[in-house]
């Protein structure tokens, strides 16, 4: 059977609108890709709890039996009031007491007693190096930065399934591992392999985009978000529940051990199916597609699916980077991620810093991305996407500069502005995920979606060392993220709008894309691309 090449040619898009959103095939692949969503909303943020801060002071030997109680009464003529744990005053007699220290003599500490034996920082032995905490976080965001960089490309040459299975399984065997570390630089280290190995979360994503008609694109959004919430509030339980790092790091990597079951219950994407010459694969898939739908595909529209085969598959990133235009794009999709992933990462590693319980804090932060993203779907489908874009930037912003000037009394306004600026930022990212997703070609959306993702975690590797700041101004790294937040926004007027344009499948297509409803190619390139069954 040859494929027709005539004015009947068949866009796949028009083939999905048939199936609808919530058939039944969708819904399994939907679940399938969201539980990417679960168990990488708990990885991303692992550091926040395993290397969260533990208070410290001197070991003072002859005053240690004074007390078990932590903060002891006779702290305060041991070390100075300014010494955070990390110097003290000469001893001048065996004595625990006032006279027993020279007070205008100041020693460094070389011994510490931690209020938690079993912390990170106690087995690891940081005190006075906070730096060294903070830097797990950087390292993470080092390691997704280095695995974005190519798992993009990985997922457009051997397929977007093959990249979530790959990267799911090797997020279980680091993320256990490090559980398993003696040393602070083995769990470095393994806090860097686990991070660029196990991210399946870009690859999932663009199958999810490519699964579905545009008209029903931002519903999916809705749902990815909340299993990803799901995941925070999991993740927040199991921090209380689990207390031990160790213990804790275990349980929150073991459910990636499903991931090995996706090789059997997992399909390919039908869009890379096709753009890659696979017809007949994607042929299948399709028929397949229609039957648990039980809807009937006839045999014409099957013969006359314009596909676009990729026929420079070694250098489709070298392709798309020919156009200026899409380069324009590219870069201001760079400064979009760098801002957010600082800010996003940013409120979630300040937010221990707030009143009240942590976890109670880490899950209602969660929750909070639940009306985020469904805000999103509703505004974005009347207002398209550059104006919401824009002002959510600038209105997160604004919110992380007032903050900081609440008075402190008024914990409960002080708490709920942070939220709400959370709220704000969950959806800016989620619009620029799928912002950015629309604005590239098929052969290499991938490639230029996690190359914008990695390039633009420089954002997620400064965050965590932001709590340095408050030693200088405690409101700094807010009033960072306000200003960063409003630079951003205004990038976006120099981006096309979109709304439910089909995905662009060349560079042509991608350069004329919020000009004008794509069309199909010609007679001429169906007929050159499209290969016989």
């Amino acid at each position: 059977m040859v494929a027709n090449s005539n004015e009947n040619s068949v866009h796949l898009d028009e083939v999905l609108k048939k199936f609808g959103a919530f058939n039944r095939y969708n819904i399994r692949a939907v679940l399938l890709i969201s539980f990417v969503f679960f168990t990488n909303n708990m990885h991303c943020i692992n550091y926040i709890i395993v290397a969260e801060e533990t208070p410290y002071r001197c070991k003072i030997d002859k005053c240690e039996s004074e007390s078990n109680v932590f903060q002891q009464p006779w702290y305060n003529f041991t070390a100075p009031l300014d010494s955070r744990g990390c110097n003290r005053y000469s001893e001048i007699n065996e004595e625990c007491s006032e006279t027993g220290f020279n007070t205008s003599l100041v020693e460094t500490c070389d011994d510490w007693v931690y209020k938690r034996d079993d912390s990170f920082v106690a087995e690891f032995k940081l005190a006075c190096q906070d730096w060294k905490r903070t830097f797990v976080g950087t390292v993470h965001s080092i390691g997704m930065m280095s695995g974005l960089l190519f798992q993009g490309q990985l997922s457009d040459k051997i397929g977007r399934k093959a990249a979530v299975i790959i990267g799911g399984v090797a997020a279980l065997v680091f993320g256990v591992a490090k559980s398993f570390a003696n040393s602070y630089v083995v769990y470095i280290i393994l806090e860097w392999f686990e991070a660029t190995f196990g991210d399946n979360c870009s690859p999932a994503f663009i199958m999810g985009v490519e699964l579905m008609h545009g008209d029903y694109r931002l519903h999916q959004q809705i749902f990815f978000c909340f299993v990803a919430t799901l995941g925070g509030v999991a993740f927040a339980v199991a921090a209380y529940l689990v207390p031990y790092w160790r213990h804790f790091v275990r349980v929150i990597y073991a459910p990636a051990l499903l991931f090995i079951l996706y090789y059997f219950i997992m399909d390919e994407s039908v869009r890379w199916l096709l753009s890659k010459g696979k017809r007949e694969d994607a042929t299948n898939l399709l028929l397949k597609m229609a039957k648990v739908n039980k809807i009937a595909l006839d045999e014409k529209t099957i013969v006359n699916i314009k596909c676009e085969e990729n026929k420079v598959e070694s250098s489709a990133l070298r392709e798309t980077f020919r156009s200026k235009i899409v380069i324009k794009r590219f870069l201001i999709c760079l400064v979009w991620w760098t801002s957010c992933t600082f800010i996003a990462f940013g409120l979630i590693v300040n937010v221990g810093f707030l009143a009240g319980n942590k976890y109670l804090n880490i899950g209602i932060m969660s929750l909070s991305d639940i009306p985020a993203s469904i805000a999103m779907v509703f505004i974005l489908k009347r207002y398209k996407r550059k104006k919401p874009l824009l002002i959510s930037f600038i209105s997160a912003g604004l919110l992380c500069l007032v903050q900081p000037f609440v008075p402190k009394q008024y914990v409960w306004m002080s708490t709920g502005i942070y939220f709400l600026g959370r709220f704000v930022s969950t959806f800016t990212f989620t619009t620029v995920y799928v912002y950015t997703s629309e604005l590239f070609p098929t052969y290499s959306r991938n490639s230029m979606h996690a190359l914008c993702s990695a390039i633009g975690r420089i954002g997620s590797i400064l965050a965590p060392m932001t709590p340095l700041l408050t030693v200088y101004m405690e409101s700094l790294p807010t009033l960072l993220f306000g200003g960063i937040s409003v630079l951003a926004g205004l990038t976006t007027m120099l981006v096309p709008d979109l709304a439910n344009e089909p995905l662009p499948d060349n560079v042509q297509q991608a350069e004329n894309i919020g000009t004008y409803q794509l069309t199909i190619t010609t007679n001429k390139e169906v007929e050159e691309n499209c290969k016989t069954l």
